[in-house]
C-alpha cells in the first residue's frame, strides 16, 4: 500500500465547537471586534458586550464568556429534545466513538499518580467498551470532515469540560425535617418553591441541584483569563464549586443528598477520522491553558448556574408523583433509562460515589453543551470555506434563528489528510519463476500444436492395452487375456507397435496396433481419409 500526504493548508480548516473557546469572546491583539448575545433573563431582551468593554489581562489573547439562559422557550425545548434523544440512543451509540449525528465524543482524561495532570504527556486512547468512558453522551461538532473511503483525517484540538467529584457519602435527610432546608443553597434556600414540585408550571422532577458556593464578580471574571501570581493569591479563586444533588424518595419521605465539587479539565485531544468515522486516538492536559484555573467553571454566571440547575432536573419532562426521572434511571445503569424495566438497578444510595460522579457528571457536560448551541448538533453544517463563518462581526443571537450567522463561534485546526491507495510492487523472484513457466507453457503448446499436424492417428479412449486383445496383427505370447488392462500393459511395455490402416482399399479405414514383424500387412494413416 502506498500513502501520498496531502499538506496541511489553511483551506483544511474545522469548525469546532463544544471546546472551551465555543462560548467566550476571543479578541486577538489585532484589534478585532467580536461581541456575542446574551439574554438578559429577567428582562426578556437582548445585551452585546462590545470588544472594548473587556478589560485587558496583557495576554495576547482576551477571552470572556458570555452568559447564557434558556427561558427562551424554542431554545429550551430544543435542548431538552436534544437531551432526550441521546438518552434514548441505541447502546451500541453510547458506547460508540461518536453520538447518533456522528459528533465526535471525547473521553475522559486519564489522571493518575503516574500521569500528572501537568505532564503534557499524551495518553493513548484504546478501543471503549462503555458509555461511562465519555465525558458526554452528545459529541463535538465538526464541520469539514472527508469521511471518504481509504482517506484518514488527522486533527489535533482543545477541549474542556466538567468534571465532577463525590467524596464524601451519601446520607438521607427526611422531607419535613427542617434541617433539609438549612443545608440547600443559593438556587433554592431563598426559593419559597419545593425543589421537587412547582405548581406555577405544573411540573415535577425526581430530584434537584444546588449549590453553596459563594457567587463573586472576581470568580466570574476569572473563568477563562490565565492565572497569574496575582489571581492565584486570591484563596477564594482556589475552591471549587460544590454542587448538591438531592433525590426524592417517594415511599420513604426522604432525600438522597451528595456533595460534590466540580472543577474544569482542559484537554488537547488527537483525533483521527476515515470513511466509517471519527474516534479520539489520544488525549494529555492542555499545555496552551494549563495556567487556567480549574476550580471555577462556567457555573460561576448566577444567570447560568440558576437556569441550569431548574431546568437540567426537568430536560426529560415533568414526572408523576412517585415516578423516578430518566436521568435518574440513567445514573443508575438503565441502558434505556424511559423504559419500565428498571428491576434490578442498583439505588442511588448504594451506587459507588465514583460511579455516580463519572454519571452525573457526563449528563451535565451533555446537556450544558447542548444548552450553548443546540442548532450545531444534527448535521449539515456549512462548510469551512463558506462566508457564514468569515463575518466580520462574528456574533451569535440566543433569541432568533438567524441563517445568517453561524450555528456557533468557531475554532479552526489544521488537518493532515492521507489517501491510502493500492499500488502493485514487483517481486521479482516470482515474476521470473512466472515468466519461466510462462514460457515452458507456451514451448509445451507449441510442439504439441506440431505433433497434431504430424501424427495422423486419431484420438483413441480406453486403455492402449486393449487394442492387443485377440489382434491378429500383434505377435505376442498366446494367453494373458485374464490379465487386468494395466498389469498386460506393463508385460508389454517394451514392444514396438505401427499405428495403420488394415483396409487400405475401403472408403473407410480401420485403426489398429501391428507389431514391426506384420507392419507391411497395414497401410499408413491418410489425413485425408476417414477412420474407425
Amino acid at each position: 500500500m502506498g500513502h501520498f500526504r496531502e499538506p496541511s493548508t489553511p483551506e483544511a480548516f474545522y469548525c469546532l465547537w463544544g471546546s472551551l473557546d465555543s462560548s467566550m469572546v476571543l479578541v486577538s491583539s489585532r484589534g478585532s471586534s467580536i461581541s456575542p448575545y446574551s439574554r438578559d433573563c429577567h428582562g426578556g431582551s437582548s445585551r452585546r458586550w462590545s470588544a472594548d468593554s473587556i478589560p485587558s489581562n496583557g495576554q495576547h489573547e482576551l477571552l470572556r464568556y458570555r452568559e447564557w439562559c434558556v427561558s427562551l422557550a424554542t431554545s429550551l425545548e430544543a435542548i431538552n429534545a436534544l437531551y432526550s434523544a441521546n438518552l434514548l440512543a441505541p447502546l451500541s451509540v453510547k458506547n460508540s466513538d461518536e453520538d447518533t449525528w456522528e459528533n465526535l465524543k471525547i473521553p475522559w482524561l486519564p489522571i493518575s499518580e503516574d500521569v500528572p495532570s501537568q505532564s503534557g504527556t499524551w495518553t493513548t486512547i484504546p478501543d471503549r467498551t462503555s458509555a461511562d468512558n465519555y465525558s458526554s453522551l452528545v459529541g463535538l461538532p465538526l464541520a469539514g470532515l472527508v469521511r471518504k473511503p481509504q482517506t484518514l483525517q488527522e486533527l489535533t484540538f482543545e477541549y474542556a469540560y466538567m468534571d465532577l467529584k463525590c467524596p464524601l457519602p451519601a446520607y438521607n435527610v427526611s422531607q419535613k425535617d427542617p434541617a433539609l432546608i438549612k443545608q440547600l443553597g443559593l438556587v433554592w434556600s431563598s426559593n419559597n418553591k419545593s425543589m421537587f414540585t412547582n405548581n406555577a408550571k405544573n411540573t415535577i422532577t425526581s430530584f434537584f441541584l444546588d449549590t453553596h458556593t459563594p457567587m463573586s464578580n472576581e470568580r466570574v471574571d476569572n473563568v477563562l483569563l490565565d492565572q497569574t501570581v496575582t489571581t492565584n493569591s486570591d484563596s477564594s479563586l482556589r475552591i471549587p464549586r460544590n454542587i448538591l444533588f438531592g433525590s426524592l424518595d417517594s415511599s420513604s419521605s426522604t432525600v438522597l443528598l451528595r456533595n460534590c465539587t466540580v472543577t474544569l479539565v482542559y484537554t488537547e485531544a488527537q483525533a483521527q477520522c476515515t470513511g466509517n468515522g471519527c474516534r479520539v486516538k489520544a488525549i494529555r492536559p492542555s499545555i496552551k491553558y494549563q495556567h487556567r484555573n480549574p476550580n471555577l467553571t462556567l457555573l460561576e454566571s448566577f444567570v447560568l448556574s440558576y437556569h441550569f440547575m431548574q431546568d437540567f432536573p426537568l430536560a426529560t419532562g415533568s414526572v408523576h408523583n412517585g415516578d423516578t426521572s430518566p436521568s435518574e434511571y440513567y445514573v443508575r445503569g438503565a441502558h434505556i433509562p424511559f423504559g419500565t424495566a428498571t428491576a434490578g438497578l442498583p439505588e442511588l444510595s448504594t451506587l459507588p460515589n465514583d460511579l455516580f460522579a463519572i454519571r452525573m457528571g457526563q449528563l451535565m457536560n451533555t446537556y450544558l453543551q447542548l444548552s450553548l448551541a443546540p442548532l450545531a448538533y444534527t448535521g449539515d453544517l456549512p462548510a469551512p470555506n463558506e462566508d457564514i463563518w468569515k463575518t466580520s462581526d462574528q456574533s451569535i443571537s440566543t433569541e432568533v434563528y438567524d441563517e445568517t450567522l453561524p450555528p456557533f463561534l468557531p475554532m479552526f485546526a489544521n488537518s493532515s489528510i492521507t489517501i491510502s491507495t493500492e499500488v502493485y510492487k514487483c517481486n521479482y523472484v516470482w515474476f521470473s519463476l512466472l515468466l519461466v513457466s510462462s514460457c515452458i507453457l507456451l514451448m509445451l503448446g507449441s510442439v504439441g500444436t506440431a505433433l497434431s499436424h504430424i501424427c495422423h492417428a486419431p484420438d483413441m479412449m480406453g486403455y492402449v492395452s486393449s487394442f492387443t486383445y485377440n489382434n491378429p496383427y500383434m505377435s505376442v505370447p498366446s494367453g494373458g487375456e485374464s490379465l487386468g488392462a494395466m498389469e498386460r500393459a506393463r508385460l508389454l511395455r517394451d514392444v514396438n507397435v505401427k499405428i495403420g490402416d488394415a483396409r487400405v482399399e475401403d472408403e473407410v479405414g480401420h485403426v489398429v496396433f501391428a507389431t514391426l514383424d506384420r507392419a507391411e500387412v497395414v497401410g499408413d494413416l491418410s489425413p485425408e481419409k476417414l477412420y474407425r
